[in-house]
């Protein structure tokens, strides 16, 4: 019980905000001991989140479909468990991530050339009680495991962790990398992760270069020093060769991170510190040669308090500030900082909404971000 922590810290924006209505998804086949010999052991779920949002910006907004209305990441999510044992069973989960306003045609209200759908994880493995947890696939990987799904949190957040802020977390390693072999394993207070990321396929930027992922590797843990501070810290290291033909060069992109998190009561309190080594793609005019930014680091903070209301149409609101900045060093000469205002309201178990006021510095315009939460 002291660890139990471990296993429900991270779980996202919601849990966050309102930890005492975290979302069970929807069982559609469930265990049964003395149905078919074959299919007793198998357990079917699924669950997803649609997510309308807007954004108003001060000034010029190039994208209309942000004050307009558009997707906010709405994904629906697919889960197995078949159990081989009372200890161990094969799991797999598929999540697929779609454009609902693109997907109904509502011109306006997203970006012509957008994705329509795409998936966001498909993965595959083994979970034993005692050897841990081993999976392949397209999952999250041992950075956002440990530090950035600590601080992901409030809306408009991804400004300074590496998850949002290199070439491409599907590729890099930073959020959800494709083709990766995961291990998660707990020992008492300590959970460990450790990952592997396979070559992987050409990726483009859009500006002529090409992205390819040689191989990569990360380590990580989770420490609950009590049961509700805990601590946690990551390295990850990725190989990869920028192409522009004929030109190209290996890259060694290294991320260490490390997340404070503490939940005294009905508060959440949270800081990340990154250093990027040859990971945050240049600011400036890029070469082959000189693709990345070189060094830097990123600092993340965030603090909220949730007043539960639990009444029939308001559960809960959670007041909350958060706070970023990036600096890249040598001649990027480059720092960006933000301040965000914002309250969580919770209006049902699985209904929600987030109003939030990004106060940013240097060029970029300040912003105000509603998005609703239908989660299930």
């Amino acid at each position: 019980m002291r660890y139990a922590y471990l296993a429900a810290i991270g779980s996202g924006l919601f849990s966050a905000i309102a930890p005492g209505l975290a979302h069970a998804e929807i069982t559609i086949l469930d265990k049964d001991k003395q149905g078919d010999r074959l299919l007793a052991p198998l357990s079917v779920s699924v669950g997803g989140s649609i997510r309308p949002e807007w954004i108003w910006t001060n000034g010029p907004n190039p994208k209309k479909s942000d004050s307009r209305g558009h997707d906010g990441g709405t994904r629906f999510r697919f889960n197995t468990d078949y159990a081989l044992s009372d200890r161990t069973s094969i799991i797999a989960q598929y999540e697929w991530g779609v454009d609902i306003a693109h997907a109904l045609g509502m011109r306006g209200n997203y970006v012509p050339g957008s994705d329509r759908d795409r998936q966001r994880k498909l993965w595959a493995g083994i979970k034993d009680a005692r050897y841990g947890t081993l999976t392949y696939g397209h999952q999250y990987g041992v950075y956002y495991s440990v530090v950035g799904i600590k601080s992901d949190v409030w809306d408009n957040d991804g400004h300074a962790g590496a998850t949002a802020i290199g070439f491409n977390g599907d590729y890099d390693g930073a959020n959800r990398p494709k083709n990766s072999i995961m291990y998660k394993n707990t020992f008492g207070p300590v959970t460990l992760y450790a990952n592997y990321l396979l070559p992987d396929d050409d990726a483009h930027d859009g500006s002529g270069y090409d992205y390819r992922r040689n191989h990569g590797a990360g380590i990580g843990f989770d420490y609950a020093i009590t049961p509700t501070l805990v601590w946690g810290a990551a390295f990850s290291n990725t190989e990869a060769t920028i192409k522009r033909d004929p030109e190209q060069k290996k890259s060694q992109q290294q991320v260490s991170g490390t997340a404070l998190t503490w939940q005294p009561g009905n508060w959440y309190l949270n800081s990340t510190a990154s250093y990027y080594k040859d990971f945050v793609p240049s600011t400036r005019e890029r070469s082959v040669d000189r693709y990345f930014a070189g060094s830097g680091y990123g600092l993340e903070a965030f603090g909220g308090y949730t007043f539960n209301i639990d009444k029939p149409f308001l559960k809960a609101i959670q007041p909350y500030v958060a706070a970023d900045t990036l600096r890249l060093k040598s001649d990027e000469n480059y720092q960006v900082n933000h301040v965000y205002l914002g309250a969580g309201t919770t209006i049902t178990k699985r209904l929600s909404v987030y109003i939030e006021r990004t106060i940013a510095s240097s060029e970029e315009a300040d912003s105000t971000w509603m998005t609703f939460f239908y989660d299930f």
